[in-house]
Formats: structure tokens, C-alpha cells, sequence
């Protein structure tokens, strides 16, 4: 008879110690530790991205040649159609210049659509994030009758003196052989 409550003692034993090990909450004390249980991994906040000025520097110097890009592609969504009053709008002054550095595109007739490829805009100056940016493209035109020449260049922008936006200081296009 010992045998059999020693034997049942330590079963018990081991079950208790199994379920210790599942880690699976005490239904009785289960109020008690929610309130005290420190954080999950899970729900720990990354520091804020202030603490690491060179990332939010990148970041920002990022977000500014994202912002002159997109200026550009707007511009040069403006072109195929005939409002050029609303495609000079995006150049410095409001006014391309004469000839414009992309006359090549601008002076096109029966330009339908283009498709636009922007590379890496370079900065132009040491500031920080830059006011100043050539942007390389590659034009993919799509005329009337179906011809689809290419164009290559690049064009520099700069930021407006008011804040608001980007502006086209400069065009360097050439035509490419297919």
C-alpha cells in the first residue's frame, strides 16, 4: 500500500510541475496578473525616430527628392495636352524659357501619352534635406500613328522660394536612336 501512495504521490508531483511548465495562467490568479504582467515583446514601442538624426536627415533629404520627382512626373503629364499654359506653370517664373531646354518634346505634334521613367534625383547642393535637384529621365513618347520614339535627358528643380512645392529651372533632352 505504501508502494501504491508513493506512486500516487508522485504522479502528482508531476503534474503539477507539467503544468507549470505550459505556461498556461492560473485561472485563480489570472486577475491578479494582468494588472502586474509586464509587456509583451509584442507591444514594446520602437524609441522615437528623433532619437537617430541621421536616420530622420536620410529620411527627410528622402521625402524631398520624392516630392521633386513627382513634381516633375505632373509636369510632364501636362505636356501631351494642348494647355501649355498649365505645363509652364511648373517651370521657374512661368516661363520655360525661349527655346525651353525640352523644346524637343515640347514642339512634338500628334503627342498622344508618354511613359515616363525617373532615375535617382541627384542633389545640387550640401543642404540639408537639398533645395536642389537634377532628375535623369527617360521618355517613352507615344505619337499619333502609333510611332513611340525615345527622349533621354535630365531636368533640374529646385525648391520654390515660398515653400510651397517644386519648381523647373533647367531641361537637357536628346533624342535616342531605337
Amino acid at each position: 500500500m505504501r508502494k501504491g501512495l508513493l506512486a500516487l504521490l508522485v504522479l502528482a508531483v508531476l503534474a503539477v510541475a507539467w503544468r507549470g511548465c505550459r505556461n498556461e495562467p492560473d485561472t485563480a490568479s489570472e486577475g491578479a496578473a494582468a494588472t502586474t504582467a509586464p509587456p509583451h515583446a509584442s507591444e514594446v514601442q520602437d524609441p522615437p525616430a528623433a532619437a537617430d538624426p541621421a536616420a530622420a536627415t536620410r529620411r527627410t533629404a528622402s521625402d524631398a527628392a520624392t516630392h521633386a520627382a513627382s513634381s516633375l512626373h505632373a509636369y510632364l503629364g501636362a505636356l501631351p495636352g494642348k494647355d501649355t499654359a498649365r505645363a509652364d506653370a511648373w517651370w521657374a517664373g512661368g516661363d520655360p524659357g525661349t527655346p525651353p531646354g525640352d523644346a524637343l518634346l515640347r514642339g512634338i505634334d500628334g503627342l498622344r501619352s508618354l511613359r515616363i521613367q525617373t532615375y535617382t534625383p541627384l542633389p545640387l547642393d550640401r543642404e540639408s534635406p537639398p533645395r536642389a535637384f537634377e532628375i535623369p529621365v527617360n521618355l517613352r513618347l507615344v505619337l499619333d500613328g502609333g510611332r513611340t520614339p525615345r527622349v533621354e535627358g535630365h531636368y533640374r528643380l529646385r525648391a520654390r522660394v515660398d515653400g510651397q512645392g517644386w519648381e523647373i529651372t533647367s531641361a537637357e533632352l536628346q533624342p535616342q536612336l531605337d
